[in-house]
């Protein structure tokens, strides 16, 4: 009905609206930027969550987010108000760790990146390396001495708040051998907050340095790639055409929801706004065609009106 229409919600009838929301049988929620910013649920949020569980939909939370595990990851949504539980939540690394698993990975995984990335290799067996280090002689003497573990098969990329110049080396360095395999989180750029005035580096800083320094391209694990949800789409348990995707970013979420065949829904509480996604639009660029949502909304709590 709205596809790639960038339709504010707010501005057509209601009725048309709640026709549009009868048929949607899932939906798929973001979390930072959708749900809450860092430790505080956004306003409204908790309550559509709420409605939406009771109205018997299918509610899942999937996230680039690799700082925790998927049980930690629903502990901290129960605790800001969002009853759901760990089947419902997919994260980067539960999404890399099975990808692993799928590939029958028998040798060491190098981890850049945070604890949940390393939590989720060891629930599917997989061993894992990394080594915490900082520069403390130059770059060529310590690429020189640096040692190498020939068992290392994998090296998985995500966001690392010890990242540094050892670390870049030291991954770097297992990329050498073509038959090591590099996959990564994701590829936000930035987490805003403070009204947009700050950032929090995302993982896109390291893909990219590791990318131009080895001249390997890692696998993008987390959203945009289907492969997160693979499983559940697989077997039937989310539909496609009645599948809805709420999300604050048009370069994740929004292309997520394109490649899954999904109905999209930007809100305008994290990355992206409303005159972003009209601004592609209207650019007429077919490379960015995918970014621009269906339809748009100021935030998540907005949607309550919707719901029956």
């Amino acid at each position: 009905m709205f596809k790639k229409s960038c339709t504010d919600l707010t501005k057509i009838p209601k009725e048309q609206v709640l026709k549009w929301v009868k048929n949607i049988e899932t939906i798929i929620c973001d979390a930072d930027g959708v749900l809450w910013h860092f430790t505080k649920a956004i306003d409204g949020a908790p309550e559509v969550f709420k409605r939406v569980t009771e109205s018997g939909r299918n509610l899942f939370i999937v996230t680039n987010n690799s700082s925790m595990p998927s049980e930690a990851f629903a502990k901290r949504a129960q605790g800001l108000g969002f009853m759901i539980d760990e089947d419902h939540c997919r994260t980067s690394s539960t999404s890399i760790a099975n990808f692993l698993k799928n590939k029958g990975m028998r040798r060491k995984v190098f981890v850049m990146g945070e604890i949940g990335i390393r939590a989720e290799l060891d629930k599917v067996g997989i061993a894992h390396m990394e080594v915490d280090e900082k520069l403390d002689k130059s770059m060529y003497e310590f690429a020189k001495e640096l040692e190498i573990d020939p068992d290392v098969g994998a090296v998985v990329i995500g966001r690392d708040e010890r990242y540094n110049m050892a670390r870049l080396i030291r991954t770097s360095a297992y990329l050498r051998n073509p038959d090591v395999i590099v996959v990564g989180t994701s590829m936000d750029a930035a987490y805003p907050f403070d009204e947009h005035r700050k950032v929090i580096v995302g993982a896109s800083a390291m893909m990219t340095s590791v990318r131009a320094l080895s001249g390997r391209q890692p696998l993008i694990l987390g959203k945009p790639n289907p492969w997160i949800l693979d499983p559940l789409l697989k077997c039937g348990v989310i539909k496609p055409d009645t599948t809805l995707m709420v999300g604050d970013t048009m370069t994740a979420d929004m292309k997520f929801a394109h490649n899954c065949g999904f109905h999209s829904l930007l809100v305008g509480t994290g990355v992206h706004s409303f005159e972003d996604a009209q601004k592609i639009k209207d650019s007429g660029d077919k490379k960015k065609k995918s970014f621009i949502p269906d339809t748009y909304l100021p935030s998540f709590g907005h949607l309550l009106e919707f719901l029956t």
